[in-house]
This record gives structure tokens, C-alpha cells and sequence, in this order.
């Protein structure tokens, strides 16, 4: 026999999310119906495609050759039916929204992906603050969005997409560092969107730990205008090294190691409970594909696999 689609695109997902759980939860079934499928495809190979390393599921070598085949299979086939004008073909508008660095370093691709699998499909764009964004999903004003560190997941479908990684980064002229503590900052300018951001919350729960409030606490909308104004020498930011990679790399602006650390924030993407279509998930399909290949975040953190 032959490998079906159902089977590789168990395969594809287990993959990239790292364990069988996830990618039961992303095509919903039932885990054992997912590994059903899974020992079928191993079967009529005569290979396994998987390796247990500790807690975490990775490709074997003969799985690492066939990823890239059944990623390609999965893709034509979705072209496929685009061309031969499918009643089954995605069409219609998506409300997507995503913070403002998500959108710089994501939103194009994710837009040509989705023009060349789905070119009936449109979407309407708002970039704001993860927190506006879950409150755009509650009330209907947004089918999904990215989210960076979501409060909770009350009446959201959450799927974690990776971590990202932000420091307190400020110019060199501030002379602060290499190591800072709230103490440090307590009495420095500090910039960061206004609350009840996850940026904002960030910052306040990790002052609030040590019983430090800061003095200088001023509040900006845009992440682009704070990383200039951090650039320029204004203040300190807590920011998404991403973001911050090429002044960091100008020696311009110095990144500050934190004591203590602050954990990675998760970057999800979400919807509400009970709302999954077809357009959805294709949109969330694209920003993992996406994700694969470009160097924004993190790996998600891995439940452990059964």
C-alpha cells in the first residue's frame, strides 16, 4: 500500500509541532487515531520516521528525507485544487491581527504564503497590543490573531507557536549593565506600552518580585517608535531582541541581562473557542510554515509525548 494523505500530513504535523498530542489537537482527532496513522505510514515504508530524545519526539534520518517530500506532496495537492477551481477552495475574509513586531518580521511571507496556496482567501489586517487583540477576538472583531504572552486562555483557543525572547536593551551612552536588577533600573526612564499590555505586564511583575516600583515609567503605543527612542539614547526598553538584532550588532544599543531572568514569552495564535473554519487554520498553517523557515522565535516549549 501507499501512503495517504491523512498519513503524511500526521507525519508533517508531528513534526513541526514535536509531539503526537499537539498534532492531534491541530487536526483534530483523537491522539489514538493519530498514531494509528502514524504507525500505518511507518509500515508501508518499512522505516521509522521518528526518534524519542528524551522527552521530545525528532525526525529519524529516513524521517528527515521524507519531510521535505511530504511537504511538497501536501502543497501541490493544495495548489492543486486552487487551479482546478474546487467548490472545496478557501475564499471568503479572515480578520487577522498581530502585534507590531510579529507583523515586520512575519507578515510578508505569511501573505505570500497564503497567495500562492489560497488566492481566493483575503484578509483585514490590525496591528495592536496582544492585550487589544484578545479583547478584538472575545467581541467577534477579529476571527484570529498572534499573540504575544496572552493573559489567559478564557474562551481562546490557544496554539503556541514558539517563544520569544526580549532583554532590557539600552543605549551605551546610558552606561547601564552588563548585569541589571530592578534596583538598577528603579531610577532610570523606561518606556513600554501602556497597560494592561503583556509588555507592561512583564515589566511590572518582574519590579513587583523584588518590591521595587520604578520612578520613570512612560508609556508608548509602538514598539518601532520605543526601539528609536532607545536608539536615540532616551530611555531603557524591555524589547524583543529580534526587533533590536541590528543596533545590538552597531554597538549602538547594549542588551542587559536581567537578575533575575524573565521566561520566554509564549507567542500563540488564538481564536475563539468553538470558531475553527477551514480559513482560520489555513491562516494559522501559514504562520507555522512561515515560522519554520524564519528565525523569529524560539521552538514552542514541548509537552512531553505519549
Amino acid at each position: 500500500m501507499r501512503p495517504t494523505i491523512a498519513e503524511l500530513e500526521a507525519f508533517v504535523w508531528t513534526a513541526r509541532l514535536g509531539s503526537v498530542q499537539a498534532a492531534a489537537r491541530h487536526l483534530f482527532l483523537a491522539q489514538p487515531t493519530l498514531s494509528l496513522r502514524l504507525k500505518s505510514l511507518q509500515d508501508e515504508l518499512g522505516v521509522r520516521v521518528f526518534e524519542r530524545s528524551g522527552a521530545t519526539l525528532r525526525l529519524s534520518p529516513d524521517g528527515e528525507q521524507l519531510f521535505g517530500h511530504a511537504i511538497s506532496i501536501i502543497e501541490e495537492l493544495a495548489r492543486m485544487r486552487e487551479r482546478a477551481g474546487s467548490t472545496g477552495a478557501l475564499h471568503g475574509t479572515v480578520k487577522l491581527g498581530m502585534p507590531e513586531t510579529f507583523a515586520v518580521a512575519c507578515l510578508p511571507r505569511i501573505l505570500k504564503d497564503l497567495a500562492a496556496l489560497h488566492p481566493l482567501l483575503r484578509l483585514e489586517l490590525s496591528v495592536a497590543t496582544s492585550t487589544q487583540l484578545e479583547d478584538e477576538l472575545r467581541e467577534h472583531r477579529l476571527d484570529v490573531a498572534f499573540l504575544v504572552h496572552p493573559s489567559d486562555g478564557a474562551a481562546l483557543r490557544l496554539i503556541e507557536l514558539g517563544r520569544q525572547e526580549a532583554a532590557w536593551v539600552a543605549a551605551e551612552s546610558l552606561r547601564l549593565g552588563p548585569i541589571v536588577r530592578p534596583a538598577d533600573l528603579q531610577d532610570c526612564q523606561i518606556l513600554t506600552n501602556p497597560p494592561p499590555s503583556a509588555m507592561h505586564r512583564q515589566i511590572t511583575d518582574w519590579f513587583s518580585a523584588a518590591d521595587v516600583r520604578p520612578r520613570r515609567l512612560d508609556f508608548c503605543t509602538g514598539q518601532m517608535v520605543i526601539a528609536h527612542l532607545v536608539q536615540e539614547g532616551v530611555a531603557a526598553a524591555f524589547l524583543p531582541v529580534k526587533l533590536m538584532e541590528p543596533v545590538l550588532a552597531s554597538g549602538a544599543v547594549v542588551k542587559l541581562r536581567s537578575v533575575p531572568e524573565f521566561p520566554h514569552a509564549a507567542v500563540c495564535a488564538g481564536h475563539r473557542i468553538g470558531g475553527a473554519t477551514a480559513e482560520i487554520e489555513a491562516v494559522i498553517a501559514a504562520a507555522q510554515r512561515v515560522l519554520s523557515q524564519v528565525p523569529f522565535l524560539l521552538p514552542p516549549q514541548r509537552a512531553e509525548p505519549r
